[in-house]
C-alpha cells in the first residue's frame, strides 16, 4: 500500500487554526504595546508589565487579601509596621477568586492575559489564584524552582506548560522580600539542583535577580523559568497576587469547573474567555453522563489555539 503523501502546503498554511490563533494573539500583543515585553519573555523567560493595576484596584485587592489574612491568623496585621512578633515568615492564602469581585477583574487584566495566551494558547485555564503573604524572617524564603517541573521528569518541553502572573501590591526590593528570577533559565528545561535553589546566606545563587517593582506592576514568566523569593529584612508585609495559568490539558491546582457560584457566572455571562478560563470548555472529567464529543472537537489543535 502506497504511503499517504504529506501536503506540506496544507500543514504550513497560515490560514489553519493554529496559525490563525497565533496571528490573533500577536495582533493583540501589538495593539496593547507589548512587543518589547514579548521579546523579553522569549529571551529572558520573564517580563515586567508596568502599572497594570491602578490605585483603586491595588487598594481593593490589598483590602480583600488583608481581610483573609487576618481571618486566617486570628489577629490584626499592620502592613507597614509588622515585625516577626506580629507575623513571621510567609503563608500562602489560596483559592481567593470567590472572596471578592476584584479577583475576577485582576484575572481578566488584558495585558498580562495577552502574554499568557501567547505562552499557553487561547484554550488555557486558571490553575490557581492566591497571595504569598510575607512578613519578616528567613522562614519567608521561597527556594528557586520551576513551576513546570513539579512532577514532570526532565527534560521539560521547550514550550510552556504553565505560566504565572505575579502582581506586586506593595513595593518590591531585595530587602523587602522581592520575587527572584533567574534570567534565561527557561532554556535549561529542568529544575534547579539543590545547590542552585538557595536564595539566602553565603551560598545564595548569584544568578538570581531581585525584581524591584512598584505596586501595580506585574511579572509574567514562562513555566520553565526558575524563580523564588528573598527573605524580608525590614518591617511590614510584602503582598502579591499570584495568578497561575495552565494549558488546556494540564490539571489545575484549584477546582473551578462546575463549581463557580451562580452569581459570578451571571455577572460574566457574556464573557466567553472568562468561562473558558474557569474550565467551561474542558471536555474531560466526565462521570456517568459520558464524553461530550462536541466539546472535545472544540479542543486546541496547536500551541496557540
Amino acid at each position: 500500500m502506497e504511503a499517504e503523501k504529506i501536503d506540506e502546503k496544507k500543514i504550513f498554511d497560515p490560514n489553519n487554526n493554529a496559525n490563525e490563533a497565533l496571528q490573533r494573539t500577536l495582533a493583540t500583543i501589538d495593539r496593547l504595546g507589548l512587543n518589547e515585553n514579548l521579546m523579553e519573555l522569549e529571551t529572558l523567560g520573564y517580563t515586567t508589565v508596568k502599572g497594570v493595576l491602578n490605585a483603586d484596584k491595588i487598594e481593593r485587592t490589598k483590602r480583600a487579601i488583608l481581610d483573609r489574612a487576618e481571618k486566617t491568623s486570628g489577629k490584626k496585621i499592620d502592613l507597614d509596621t509588622a515585625t516577626e512578633k506580629d507575623f513571621d515568615g510567609m503563608t500562602y492564602l489560596h483559592y481567593m477568586l470567590y472572596d471578592d469581585v476584584i479577583f475576577e477583574e485582576v484575572m481578566m487584566e488584558e495585558k498580562p492575559l495577552a502574554l499568557i495566551t501567547y505562552l499557553l494558547g487561547e484554550s488555557c485555564h486558571l490553575s490557581s489564584i492566591g497571595c504569598h503573604f510575607k512578613g519578616m524572617g528567613e522562614e519567608g524564603v521561597v527556594p528557586l524552582h520551576s513551576d513546570a517541573g513539579n512532577g514532570i521528569p526532565s527534560p521539560l518541553p521547550s514550550y510552556s506548560l504553565v505560566a504565572n502572573v505575579n502582581y506586586a501590591l506593595t513595593p518590591y526590593s531585595k530587602e523587602a522580600g522581592a520575587l527572584a528570577m533567574v534570567p534565561y533559565s527557561h532554556t535549561r528545561s529542568r529544575q534547579p539542583t539543590v545547590n542552585e535553589m538557595i536564595l539566602s546566606g553565603d551560598q545564595a545563587n548569584p544568578e538570581a535577580v531581585s525584581m524591584d517593582l512598584e505596586p501595580g506592576d506585574a511579572v509574567v514568566w514562562h513555566g520553565n523559568s526558575w524563580h523564588g523569593s528573598f527573605p524580608r529584612q525590614i518591617p511590614g508585609i510584602r503582598m502579591n497576587l499570584a495568578v497561575f495559568f495552565a494549558r488546556h490539558f494540564v490539571v489545575p491546582q484549584e477546582h473551578h469547573r462546575n463549581s463557580v457560584p451562580k452569581e459570578i457566572l451571571e455577572r460574566n455571562a457574556n464573557n466567553e474567555r472568562f468561562h473558558r478560563l474557569l474550565g467551561g470548555k474542558q471536555a474531560y472529567g466526565w462521570q456517568g453522563e459520558g464524553p461530550n464529543y462536541e466539546m472535545m472537537a472544540e479542543g486546541p489543535k496547536g500551541l496557540y489555539d
